[in-house]
């Protein structure tokens, strides 16, 4: 980690947002090796200042256990009576009182009691300046959530989980939106084309659908045929059961004659796919069936390719142009790329499993 990506430790920016516990995409996790997850509780688990736990954040327990999970609670608050859900849950939740986040040193000893390591480790809270600040300093994996607020009728308690948000959206549209960008345009892997990856980890990890850029990826730019080895590619990766999908952000009519010997192969061709945004892409799925969980979008550039699939949820491949030649627009984004590229911090892979 350079002194630049080091910063990303003391800014509270998570790696990831939903907008509960119960949204979470577990099963992504589990695949990018993470076994552990530690919750907050008041505004995280329940509403803030209660002590009865609702049953579907039980029943959530007993799936992340079954699932192999190691699960447990960790509060600033002091209040004994959260120990309840040692019992409900027969010590299967431990309960972690006084935490002092976002200071370090009590989670840390939390890990150790677990036997879990921070790379293996994500924190899931609904305040940025306390729970993903300590998670983010101590290297976790970082997610926030919007405060708990199912059933709650307290116009108090429903002012406290309103300026919970108000200020993490007061910080992420001054400071914190640079950081937001960074993390959106940061891959989950680098290789150096698409032979490179490990499509037999991808299948046994439970991907699906691969969705590929075009030009400067699956050939150099603006050459309008795909050589052999790619197209033995695709009929390896298919007999494999993957989906194909090629987004390009080309105009159709350049497809013309691509688009039927494609079809013939049953590979999907999508044209003027406006990457980076997703609404066209998100329909196409929605069409196919395919979930978040399932998809792999792998691509040569981070402002369209890597955001577009980071932004979808899917794992994220960034592989080296195969050209230098680009368009103009392109060749001027790329100067952005070498500056971000500085900044990023890296992602978890499957790789490290």
């Amino acid at each position: 980690m350079n002194h630049i990506t080091g910063l990303f430790k003391y800014i509270p920016i998570p790696r990831e947002y939903s907008p509960d516990i119960y949204s979470v995409d577990y099963e992504k996790l589990k695949k990018l090796g993470f076994n552990t997850i530690l919750m907050d509780y008041d505004f995280t688990i329940t509403i803030w200042r209660d002590d009865n736990i609702p049953k579907k954040t039980l029943d959530l327990f007993d799936k992340l256990i079954n699932d192999g999970f190691k699960v447990a609670i960790v509060t600033n608050a002091k209040r004994e009576k959260m120990k309840l859900i040692e019992k409900i849950t027969d010590g299967k939740i431990k309960v972690h009182t006084s935490m002092k986040k976002p200071n370090t040193k009590k989670l840390k000893q939390v890990l150790k009691e677990l036997g879990s390591l921070e790379s293996e480790t994500v924190m899931i809270g609904d305040l940025f300046i306390t729970d993903i600040s300590a998670g983010n300093k101590l290297g976790l994996y970082t997610i926030l959530i919007n405060p708990y607020t199912y059933g709650l009728e307290n116009k108090f308690k429903h002012f406290m989980a309103g300026f919970t948000k108000f200020a993490y959206n007061v910080f992420f549209y001054t400071i914190g939106w640079f950081f937001r960008v960074i993390d959106l345009v940061s891959p989950n892997e680098f290789k150096g084309n698409i032979f490179d990856t490990d499509y037999e980890q991808l299948k046994s990890e439970g991907f699906k659908i691969i969705i590929f850029d075009f030009d400067n990826t699956l050939n150099e730019w603006h050459s309008n045929n795909l050589k052999p080895e790619v197209i033995d590619l695709f009929l390896k990766l298919k007999e494999m059961g993957f989906y194909i999908l090629i987004a390009s952000n080309s105009k159709k009519k350049r497809f013309n004659n691509l688009s039927t010997e494609l079809n013939n192969l049953g590979i999907d061709l999508l044209s003027y796919s406006m990457k980076p945004l997703r609404f066209k892409i998100r329909k196409k799925l929605k069409i196919l069936g395919y979930k978040p969980g399932e998809g792999v979008v792998i691509g040569d550039q981070l402002f369209t390719d890597i955001a577009l699939g980071n932004s979808l949820g899917f794992y994220t491949i960034k592989v080296q142009p195969l050209s230098k030649k680009e368009g103009l627009w392109t060749r001027f984004v790329r100067s952005f790329e070498k500056i971000v590229l500085k900044w990023i911090r890296n992602k978890p892979t499957l790789s490290k499993k």
